[in-house]
């Protein structure tokens, strides 16, 4: 068992495997039941990412995660007026849950759909509960599927770390602008992804300053190394909210029912926030929220000059009355998903209200496009500093 502050770099700790990891090739499976056009032959990316998710333990970590599961379970029964008797298309359908809930919630019929192995118990799944009727369950890529009908709503668990990790987002773009009816629902429907500089001096403790005194023996030549591996990747792990220094900044704001894939392959925001406490800066932490709106209840009606503060204030405050909100916040019950954390070398004094600015760039990465590249430039108190890291 790995220490505790490494464990944000164990892919045991990850919701998934790494996507960069050998895996055996992807049995060639049957089309599954259902409609299905000719698959196009899968990418080695792909082939690897849909091969990780033929794995009972991720899915099984999703299903416990209760925040998630239960955001998605009250969206679908706050929205069962437009799910009932209509058609649904569950994109990445994994396990079928989703679905299950879409077929109990009056549904007509369901499309589940998984390009993983999985796909074959889900339909055992469906089976079992006696939802055959109501669910069809399609083994293969939404891109390659192809359907009897349009479709009156999407559902879909999307959601990476950093939110775009995985690059899942556009499988259910293309979903939408091919199978989505005019008007139509999409759960979630709008997505927010934050950042702040955070401090963690017991995490940079545990991992650097340890190797000064080890049993009473001088190993600082390990430092260096100590403070590369800290911080060549970002971490996925849980923060607290004590250890958030300034309010967040908004880094994007995704509305699924006008977003484009051309949007999603490169990210940038610029960020200006003021330190709340005198305190290191150790790198900076990253969450996101989504929300469950129909198409004519846009989060982002909200004013463009709201600071980021007030923002997170509204939305709360409208999820409380009529809409479901399912975040990751440090200040929020833990998902799955954690908080992405990049963290520096060596960390940054800030006093309090010492302003910190910069610019953070997050694009697809050319070698695998479901990995992200990240390039963050930060400068406080006349230090500069940029930090490039890949998720993989």
């Amino acid at each position: 068992m790995l220490p505790s502050h490494l464990n944000g770099h164990s892919p045991l700790a990850r919701r998934r495997p790494r996507l960069s990891a050998a895996s055996p090739p992807a049995a060639a499976g049957e089309a599954g039941a259902g409609p299905m056009s000719a698959a196009a032959p899968l990418e080695e990316h792909d082939r690897i990412y849909f091969q990780s998710y033929s794995h009972i333990g991720i899915h099984e970590s999703m299903i416990k995660d209760r925040v998630r599961t239960d955001a998605y379970h009250t969206a679908v029964m706050r929205h069962q007026k437009f799910i009932e008797g209509k058609v649904v298309l569950d994109v990445g359908c994994g396990t079928g849950i989703l679905s299950v809930f879409c077929a109990r919630a009056g549904a007509k019929r369901v499309y589940a759909v998984d390009a993983s192995e999985i796909a074959t118990q889900a339909r055992e799944i469906v089976k079992a509960n006696n939802l055959t009727d109501q669910v069809v369950v399609i083994h293969g890529r939404v891109e390659d599927v192809d359907l009897e009908e349009k479709v009156d709503v999407i559902i879909s668990e999307w959601m990476g770390y950093m939110l775009l990790y995985e690059s899942m987002l556009p499988s259910v773009l293309f979903a939408r602008d091919k199978w989505l009816k005019p008007g139509g629902l999409i759960l979630p429907s709008h997505a927010t992804l934050f950042m702040a500089p955070i401090t963690n001096p017991e995490r940079y403790e545990g991992s650097v300053d340890f190797w000064h005194d080890v049993y009473g023996i001088d190993m600082s030549a390990l430092v260096p190394l100590a403070k590369k591996f800290t911080s060549e990747e970002p971490s996925i792990e849980i923060i607290g909210g004590e250890n958030v220094i300034s309010w967040p900044s908004v880094v994007k704001c995704v509305d699924c029912y006008s977003f484009t894939k051309e949007e999603f392959k490169s990210i940038t925001a610029k960020y200006k926030v003021s330190s709340m406490m005198l305190a290191p800066i150790h790198g900076f932490g990253f969450w996101f929220e989504v929300e469950f709106n129909g198409p004519a209840e846009s989060s982002h009606n909200f004013p463009s000059n709201l600071n980021p503060l007030e923002l997170i204030q509204k939305k709360r405050r409208r999820s409380s009355e009529d809409t479901v909100l399912l975040s990751t916040a440090p200040e929020d019950e833990p998902t799955h998903w954690q908080q992405t954390i990049l963290y520096f070398p060596d960390p940054i004094g800030v006093k309090q209200d010492q302003i910190v600015e910069g610019s953070v760039t997050i694009s697809q990465s050319e070698e695998n496009p479901r990995f992200l590249n990240i390039h963050l430039e930060c400068s406080t108190g006349g230090q500069t500093l940029v930090k490039d890291c890949a998720m993989r």
